[in-house]
């Protein structure tokens, strides 16, 4: 292909991308790269979903102006940081092709902004949209908006947000975690805070990202407050026969009152975020041990606050407990009709009031592979919300394989063809990916309507078409791989094929 050919192409895939509403629209229905069990009907699920969506934006979605927050219930003027980092998750998880809700993103992120104390931090509660108090920050919230903001670079392609996040993230690093790398519940707490932790605030999943977006503090975030947090998840899992995590600990990880409750209810979800997302060990091996002590409890009778060390059960059947303690239940297939069960029970829960339905969006999305790490997001999307460009292949999907961002469109058109499909990634930081480079030509040929790859080692792939759908996507092992072309028109694609954290990436033809 010449210089000209190649550069037409190369722009042809930047408009196609920055004409898309959305780069991974919903539904994905992912399979997290086969790192966890997940619902068995994705697309009943998917759809349940957007119609519980659709009742938590009408009731608990307020916006005035340039600005909106997440009610603390129907009816209420009262808002939290931690609605504010679950909403600012869920525009980017729910908007697809059809509708984008970047625009409410974007009004949730400036009301976080308007209500920053001095350290850069919201404070964990305002009574209405447009005072704001003297108050302390609560990490939860917190650290869901600066992993949102990375999502939203990713899913919205504005840089403006990857800048936003990596401020977030180091106004964080200065006024909620200790030099050893353990989180402080908020800003305030003072010596209090020291010695009192509640390691549902914490994200394993996110250590990653906050290392690839704030480079310079990598190293802290991937490995030094990775590994102090986990083992306060670690010893307060450990503690007890069903492995629940504890509202409330010390510095140590030591219980301070034998309760998986409301507080601690995030965590599940949280550590199963890090299996699906990195195949973290550690956090499958907490996962475990919770599921071992779900899987006896029936979900029509699962009742929370929970006695961690006896099991016994509360008073309150919600989706908090039900769906928290379900994402557990990912972490082995043998489970699988366990956790279909706990789905069905939290969908026959119906609406419910901010926190319990917040938590029945946040741990749906993930159980059902709709809520990919979009960083780096398996290749392999499960189905589409059949936009207009969608391919009719059963494989098809109408994801862009990076952000869509006009002012700055991730294409290279040196005379190499390579192609970057996503914003760079940092080389020192876990889970990072290079950007595209051209896939050797001995390993690539195309004869007729079959396409040859010789790969050297287990890969995922893609065939995108040049305006960014992906119309087939598998994974292939280290051996000679033939892939039918005959099901699609003529014209011109791009194979992306990612192995060992590399991401290399051709153009062909059909005839």
């Amino acid at each position: 292909m010449n210089g000209l050919v190649k550069i037409a192409v190369s722009s042809l895939f930047a408009f196609g991308l920055a004409q898309a509403t959305v780069n991974f629209p919903f539904p994905q229905m992912s399979d997290y790269g086969g790192n966890a069990t997940l619902l068995s009907d994705k697309a009943k699920a998917s759809e349940d979903l957007k119609k519980q969506f659709q009742y938590w934006m009408k009731d608990m979605y307020n916006e005035s102006g340039d600005v909106a927050g997440v009610r603390s219930n129907p009816g209420s003027d009262e808002y939290f940081s931690e609605g504010v980092g679950y909403g600012m998750l869920l525009m980017v998880y729910f908007s697809d092709n059809t509708t984008s809700y970047q625009s409410q993103f974007d009004k949730i992120w400036n009301f976080y902004k308007k209500m920053m104390n001095e350290n850069n931090l919201m404070v964990w509660k305002v009574t209405n949209l447009a005072n704001k108090q003297d108050q302390g920050a609560a990490l939860d919230g917190d650290i869901d908006a600066a992993a949102a903001l990375i999502m939203a670079y990713y899913q919205f392609g504005d840089e403006k947000y990857k800048t936003d996040a990596k401020a977030l993230i180091q106004a964080m690093k200065k006024s909620e975690f200790e030099s050893n790398g353990l989180h402080l519940p908020g800003d305030k707490w003072g010596d209090a805070g020291a010695n009192t932790k509640n390691p549902g605030y914490f994200d394993p999943a996110y250590m990653p990202l906050f290392a690839l977006v704030d480079e310079e503090n990598a190293e802290f975030w991937s490995q030094t407050a990775y590994d102090a947090n986990m083992k306060l998840y670690e010893t307060s899992s450990g503690e007890v026969s069903t492995g629940l995590v504890d509202d409330w600990t010390d510095k140590d990880g030591k219980s301070r009152d034998d309760e998986y409750g409301y507080d601690a209810s995030r965590a599940p979800w949280r550590n199963a975020k890090a299996v699906c997302w990195h195949g973290d060990q550690r956090a499958l091996a907490i996962d475990k041990k919770m599921a071992e002590y779900v899987s006896t409890v029936s979900a029509a009778d699962m009742k929370g606050p929970v006695k961690r060390s006896s099991g016994s059960l509360g008073g309150d059947h919600n989706s908090t407990f039900v769906t928290s303690l379900m994402t557990a239940l990912i972490s082995d297939a043998k489970y699988q009709s366990k956790l279909d069960e706990y789905w069905a029970e939290a969908v026959a829960l119906g609406d419910e009031n901010y926190f319990n339905q917040s938590l029945k969006l946040l741990n749906g999305l993930l159980v059902s592979g709709n809520m990919p790490n979009l960083a780096n997001p398996p290749s392999a999307p499960q189905s589409s919300s059949a936009g207009p460009e969608s391919s009719p292949s059963e494989s098809s999907s109408s994801v862009a394989p990076g952000p869509a961002s006009s002012s700055s469109a991730p294409v290279q058109t040196e005379s190499s063809s390579s192609m970057d499909v996503g914003p760079a990634s940092s080389s020192s930081a876990a889970n990072a990916i290079a950007a595209p480079a051209l896939l050797p030509a001995e390993s690539f040929s195309v004869h007729g309507r079959v396409l040859q790859l010789n790969l050297h080692a287990d890969s995922r792939v893609a065939i995108t078409s040049v305006t960014g759908v992906v119309v087939k996507s598998f994974r292939a092992g280290a051996n000679s791989t033939s892939i039918s072309l005959a099901d699609l028109p003529s014209g011109t694609y791009l194979v992306r094929v990612q192995s060992a954290g590399a991401v290399r990436i051709r153009t062909f033809s059909i005839k």
